[in-house]
């Protein structure tokens, strides 16, 4: 009892307004949505703390929009996929008896390295948890060792889904400001959210990934990001899952402004599977309209700008992204994302954002999107 009521609460109050227009729809989705998730973290007791939380997703006013993926191509409004829901969110308990080292059991959200793999993919209203067990080790100096197992699948539409998740990863600090990593992760879960075509989607992928920054040199941080990745079939998954991943990037960056170029290639096989990352964060990579959540079986080849700006309470940052396809370098078209973050006070800020994607000369022709969100977030 002592350590519940030493404990301390979680609040997190997020409504948000929403607009998106697309070309090949001929109602424009627009309401406000809204998440809120109330819960209690406790104080250690014999090397045991307790997270627990609930969450309830809904909509404030008229419903003017498409919430529902199995009417996305009957609906005449663009899909929101922030369906009403009231479920159990983060469930877990911590034990940390043994030197060095952390274990997890429960619902737990999951961000490995970037989130380029794995994700909660927290922009949508309800976040994307897994069901499991993990563990974390740092006992060898500037090295951390993980190894975790998932079987269940708290998906950002609010639904269960059965899976079998393996995730190897270890992360070494050479020197500081600079990281290098290594992983295996382990995805056997037929029907995963990728729209292949294929019956079984279960995959392997295996990589290494570098990032850092050199500081001292010059006046400004020099950033980098270099990664590298094969996805591969796994128990049962069909074999034409063959593609490879790499990304380079790089840039400057200091305390009140970033500018970077990345590049990065989701592979194809010959232009019948296009490397897929279904347990990513969508929202972060690809453009903020998430056209390219489902990568084409051609591939995507997407370069980007990213600049931010900081003055005071308030944030600037913007990305442009130019496509193409991995094989037969067909054009994808082009993106501009921009957003305003008013950090009003501790725990509070207002967030406005725009992006509009428009469609290259590829066939079969893609729709003009348009999407704008203001959003309020509470902590405490």
């Amino acid at each position: 009892m002592d350590a519940l009521q030493g404990g301390r609460a979680i609040v997190e109050l997020r409504p948000r307004y929403n607009r998106i227009e697309e070309s090949d729809k001929p109602l424009t989705s627009e309401g406000f949505t809204y998440r809120a998730i109330f819960g209690w973290a406790s104080a250690p007791w014999q090397d045991l703390r307790l997270t627990a939380e609930l969450i309830n997703t809904g909509h404030i006013g008229p419903k003017k929009y498409n919430d529902d993926g199995a009417l996305i191509r009957t609906s005449p409004y663009p899909l929101l996929p922030d369906p009403d829901s009231t479920d159990v969110n983060r469930a877990f308990i911590d034990y940390t008896g043994i030197a060095s080292t952390r274990l997890r059991a429960g619902r737990q959200l999951v961000r490995m390295d970037n989130q380029r793999w794995v994700s909660d993919n927290d922009f949508r209203n309800t976040p994307q948890l897994f069901d499991g067990v993990a563990g974390t080790n740092t006992s060898i100096a500037n090295v951390e060792l993980h190894a975790s197992y998932y079987w269940r699948q708290r998906t950002t539409n609010g639904t269960s889904a059965p899976l079998n998740l393996t995730l190897l990863h270890a992360a070494w600090n050479p020197a500081p400001e600079h990281a290098l990593g290594a992983y295996a992760y382990f995805h056997d879960q037929a029907v995963n959210g990728a729209f292949t075509g294929f019956a079984d989607n279960s995959y392997r992928v295996t990589g290494v990934r570098a990032e850092g920054a050199f500081r001292g040199v010059v006046p400004f941080d020099v950033v980098y990001t270099a990664e590298a990745a094969a996805q591969r079939p796994y128990s049962g998954g069909d074999s034409r899952i063959d593609a490879n991943y790499w990304r380079l990037g790089g840039g400057a960056s200091a305390d009140a402004w970033t500018i970077r170029y990345d590049y990065e290639v989701k592979g194809s096989n010959d232009g019948v599977y296009g490397l897929q990352m279904p347990l990513t964060d969508f929202y972060g990579f690809n453009g903020w309209t998430l056209h390219f959540f489902n990568t084409p079986p051609r591939g995507l080849r997407d370069q980007w700008l990213t600049g931010r700006f900081r003055a005071g309470a308030f944030t600037l940052y913007g990305e442009t992204h130019r496509f193409k396809s991995d094989f037969g370098s067909l054009d994808y078209g082009k993106e501009d994302d921009v957003g305003l973050t008013w950090q009003a006070m501790d725990g509070l800020a207002l967030r406005l954002q725009h992006a509009r994607y428009r469609p290259g000369t590829a066939q079969p022709p893609q729709p003009r999107i348009t999407k704008t969100w203001a959003t309020l977030t509470y902590t405490y």
